[in-house]
Parts: C-alpha cells; structure tokens; sequence
C-alpha cells in the first residue's frame, strides 16, 4: 500500500488549464460558435468570478487540500479496495510467521496499515479496534465532504456569474446581430459547471472506495487478532468489498 502522495501547487496547474480548456471548448459545442475569440472573454469572466468567489468563501489551505484531493482521487482515481486487501494478506502472513511483535514492526507508506499493524502488535482487542475505526471513517466522511463543497460551490458560482453576465449583456446589446453571443457566459457557466459535476462523481466513487478500504484495514486486525488463517482472511474479506468497487 502507498500512501497517497503530496501534491505541489505546479502539479494542480495542468488540471485547472485542462478545466479551462473543456470549457472553451464544450462552450463553442453547445452554443455554436466557430470563434475562439469570441469564447474567451466569457470563460475568463466565468473561471475569475468563480475564483474570487471562492476566495471569500473558503480559506487558502482549504481549496489547495481540495485541488490536491481532485488530482489525487479525480483524476487519478484513487486506490482499489483489492490493494488493501492484499496488505492485510502479506500482514496476516507475516504474524504466522514472525508473531505479533513481527507485525508491530511493519513500516508502510499507508497511515492506515501501520495503525492497523500497531493495534495488531499490541493485541487491540475489539473495542479500541471499532474505536480506531470509527475516528478513520468519521475523517474520512469530513474530508470528503470539505472537498466536494468547494467544487459545489464552483458549479454554483460558475452557473450564477454566467447568467449575471447573460443578462448583463442582454439589457446592454439590443442588437439583433449580437444577441447570439450574449447567452455565452451563461453557457460558459453552464459548461464549467457541468465539468464540476463529472469530478464530484468520481471523487464520490472514490470516497467510498475509501471507505471500503478502512473497513478492510480494521476489520481485516480484528479477524486475524481471532484467526491469521490467509485463507479465510481472503474470503472474508472479499466479502467487504461491494461488486461494483471490484476490478
């Protein structure tokens, strides 16, 4: 198991270009237009408000740990439930063969297997496992929602400031030669918005494979504390793992 990465400001650049670039570019689809130029001005408008409403909605640190968490999870998708499963094996191995002081000296790059290996080497028993397991899940159940809350309110402040600068320009334009690009914010809006809500899916998915993966590390302690057959530790653990999350 890895421990999920830091991420450094350069790395979340490309994806903020690439969300600039899909919108330009399902803006032009779903309004028709053939010029760029004429495109530009209204994503601008619609990433900077959103961007500024952002800022005096959430502090600094909070929206950077939700850009890290989208490239993390988002895009990159996460980490599958079978990984954990597979580290609770080579674990559960290793205490049949080097004991439970064998498991306490486990080093991981995943915060939850070396939890999981301390309260094994400690001989836990059930309730202070449920506790851990509990506090990891109520965390994760608070990260998850501080980061989907930043991109709601993306969509939602794309949406708004596209339909403030829609009808901005229709009250100023009463040209009949111009109305075609005055609803190009609000589309701007709309397309950004909707690249917000493909995100939110997959950091949702994500999230509960998340959750799978905490109940497989605890879970998978208790089970080999009261058996550290591999065997059986695989079957019962497959059975934690919901068919739609398997690969």
């Amino acid at each position: 198991m890895r421990k999920q990465q830091s991420v450094e400001v350069w790395q979340v650049i490309p994806l903020i270009l690439a969300a600039a670039l899909l919108t330009i570019g399902l803006a032009m689809f779903l309004s028709g237009t053939e010029k760029l130029v004429d495109v530009v001005q209204p994503v601008i408008v619609v990433f900077g408000g959103a961007l500024a409403s952002l800022l005096l909605t959430f502090s600094t640190a909070h929206i950077g740990q939700a850009l890290q968490l989208a490239l993390i999870r988002g895009v990159r998708g996460g980490t599958a439930p079978e990984q954990m499963i597979r580290a609770m094996l080579k674990v559960c191995d290793i205490s049949r063969r080097d004991g439970l002081l064998g498991v306490a000296d486990i080093r991981s790059n995943s915060e939850q297997v070396e939890e999981v290996c301390f309260l094994i080497g400690q001989a836990a028993d059930e309730t202070t496992i449920r506790f851990a397991l509990e506090r990891r899940l109520a965390n994760e159940h608070l990260q998850h929602k501080m980061t989907t809350d930043v991109f709601l309110f993306t969509s939602i402040y794309a949406v708004l400031i596209g339909t403030l600068g829609s009808l901005l320009l229709f009250v100023s334009r009463l040209e009949p030669t111009v109305l075609g690009n005055t609803f190009l914010p609000f589309v701007c809006g709309v397309s950004l918005a909707i690249l917000m809500c493909i995100l939110l899916g997959r950091l949702r998915a994500s999230h509960l494979r998340e959750l799978i993966m905490t109940e497989i590390a605890y879970r998978g302690a208790a089970m080999i504390l009261e058996d550290n057959n591999v065997q059986r530790l695989r079957s019962r653990l497959a059975l934690l793992v919901p068919p739609g999350l398997r690969r």
